[in-house]
């Protein structure tokens, strides 16, 4: 599949993943998943569904993202999701 035919949901985990490079945060494939179905507001229990995994499995990948980004828990995860729909993480299109 070339980068064209690929849905827009992978185009937003690459931006998502790319920006969390270049702040220094290197999470997994299934840590970009639940944190970017965090950001669109989703439940543990309906991220659970979504990627075929327990509300557990869910709610370990938020601990370790929490850990990764150096957050304060359960309200710093939240907090960071709010900065984050407030500021967003897609760069410009006529950006290098």
């Amino acid at each position: 599949m070339t980068a064209k035919q690929q849905p827009e949901y992978f185009e937003e985990l690459d931006a998502l993943e790319i920006f969390l490079l270049r702040n220094n945060t290197l999470l997994t494939h299934q840590e970009l998943k639940v944190l970017y179905a965090a950001m669109s507001g989703k439940t543990n229990a309906e991220i659970a569904e979504e990627l075929c995994r327990s509300i557990a499995t869910v709610k370990t990948h938020k601990n370790h993202i929490i850990r990764k980004l150096g957050l304060n828990g359960k309200d710093g995860f939240r907090r960071y999701l709010l900065k984050m729909a407030h500021i967003g993480f897609k760069e410009k299109k006529n950006q290098p």
